[in-house]
């Protein structure tokens, strides 16, 4: 009976390493391949800079809904605080509704986060696998055409994302007993990264197959066992570029601050402009290099815009 040389063989995954033409990818060319997508996504956010302005929008729309929800946080207690009314029940109500404020502002937030993410894949990764610049319509269209789905999405991944961080802050509270503390760090540590593994690939899914979301954590997890070294190691290294770039601008800032008055308001001002734009350019950087992942988790192969920018496998 005939048998596969190694030569022939398709892409299988063996242990932790897959095979690929014959040969094994190690850890070493999965960080090489990892670094090559963050080279390239930032390639792309200089090429089509709009692209920030979904990360802008997103931001914006967060702090609007964080304002809102002070608002109506405020507002409740000026319109339910009642002088007659005392003792703990009176406190308890008024606590909840003050929570239930929060957490669907929280969900909001949460939704509003997925659908420009959703955006910005979907306009990256069209011309990530076309080589065409799509408009700035394009990416909200396509968000549009999964709305349902981003909504469902949202709010499952903002009610998982608080719990988790419930757990952070009661590893953090020196009310709690000491192994509360233990067990609730260790727990929100392993929860948040196995939920990040996950839920890698499921807004990409979500946006370009417009799957449904009873099916995309099955997929994402099986994608992200294809790629797990290009996805951590981008996502760790368009972290650390962001960090440096803050690091070299309180550098550039701080001997400015140190000459007088308009010394200090200069330093000042660079710094926040240059943080801010640190942080939205490296931010939208993430979210294509996920558009990116994807392509490449698919197929095996970098996105064909890659070639135009000198960068392979």
């Amino acid at each position: 009976m005939p048998t596969v040389t190694d030569a022939h063989r398709p892409s299988e995954r063996i242990g932790w390493m897959f095979w690929e033409g014959g040969g094994r990818i190690g850890i070493g060319e999965r960080i090489s391949r990892g670094w090559k997508i963050t080279k390239l996504g930032m390639a792309v956010v200089r090429a089509d800079p709009e692209l920030m302005v979904y990360t802008s929008l997103s931001a914006l729309f967060s702090l609007m809904a964080i304002g809102a929800a002070i608002s109506g946080s405020v507002g409740l207690d000026a319109v339910a605080s009642d002088p007659e009314c005392v003792g703990e029940d009176c406190g308890s109500v008024l606590g909840l509704a003050h929570l239930a404020i929060w957490f669907v502002f929280y969900l909001l937030v949460s939704v509003i986060t997925v659908f420009w993410n959703a955006a910005i894949i979907a306009s990256a990764y069209e011309r990530l696998s076309s080589g065409t610049n799509p408009s700035f319509s394009y990416g909200i269209g396509q968000a549009m055409k999964c709305l349902p789905q981003i909504l469902v999405w949202g709010i499952v991944a903002g009610t998982v994302g608080l719990f988790i961080q419930i757990l952070e802050g009661l590893s953090h509270s020196e009310d709690s007993p000491l192994p509360l503390r233990f067990v609730a760090g260790l727990a929100s540590f392993m929860l948040g990264v196995a939920w990040w593994i996950a839920t890698f690939f499921v807004i990409p899914i979500i946006v370009l197959e417009k799957a449904g979301v009873l099916d995309v954590m099955g997929r994402s997890t099986e994608l992200f066992e294809r790629t797990w070294g290009e996805d951590v190691t981008s996502h760790i290294g368009t972290g650390l570029l962001m960090t440096l770039c803050i690091v070299i601008l309180f550098f550039i800032s701080i001997p400015l601050m140190t000459m007088g008055e308009v010394g200090v308001i200069l330093g000042m001002v660079m710094l926040a402009v240059g943080i801010l734009f640190a942080v939205l350019f490296f931010s939208t950087v993430d979210a294509v290099n996920r558009a990116s992942l994807f392509y490449y988790a698919k197929t095996g192969e970098m996105p064909p815009m890659a070639a135009k920018v000198g960068i392979r496998f």
